[in-house]
């Protein structure tokens, strides 16, 4: 097996870890969100934050050995460093099997968590239109000034009421 397709293949293996510990915390962000517990969501953030820093030095590790290989195989014309073309130009079989099958696999992952995280941001949306609602409804609608105000100040002193407004 070439040296750089098996380093390749642990550099996807590894992010392959990665991005399923990423859906850990999603998961685990998810239930935190759910119970209003800041505290957890701050310290899944931070966790998530190494993680991503880890992605991105194995990234940068896959697409320079990607085009140590192009060049070691003297297909320097492949001036683009994807998955794809890596796994059109090797030529053995079981090499290029491993790098499909992780790539896939990846590739599920990385779809599994943008909707882990688009759910968040829809938790985290309503939630947040609950607190305002919840606001409206203890504070009252807002009175108008009775004195006139210069336009940027009384964008700045007025309180909107999100559920009150006309569409």
């Amino acid at each position: 097996m070439n040296e750089y397709i098996q380093q390749i293949i642990e550099i996807l293996q590894e992010l392959l870890d990665e991005h399923r510990q990423l859906i850990e915390y999603g998961n685990a962000k998810t239930t935190a969100i759910t119970v209003n517990n800041v505290e957890t969501i701050s310290y899944i953030s931070n966790k998530e934050k190494k993680c991503l820093q880890r992605i991105l030095e194995l990234e940068q590790r896959r697409v320079f050995l990607i085009g140590k290989y192009m060049l070691d195989q003297k297909l320097s014309s492949h001036r683009s460093f994807k998955m794809e073309k890596l796994i059109q130009a090797v030529y053995h079989a079981n090499e290029k099997q491993q790098l499909q099958t992780l790539w896939q696999e990846l590739s599920a992952a990385l779809q599994q968590l943008q909707d882990i995280n688009e759910f968040n941001q829809q938790l985290v949306r309503m939630t947040l239109e609950h607190l305002h609602f919840t606001e409206d409804l203890l504070l009252g609608p807002t009175e108008d000034e009775a004195t006139y105000h210069r336009a940027v100040q009384g964008m700045a002193l007025k309180r909107g009421n999100r559920f009150n407004m006309k569409l």
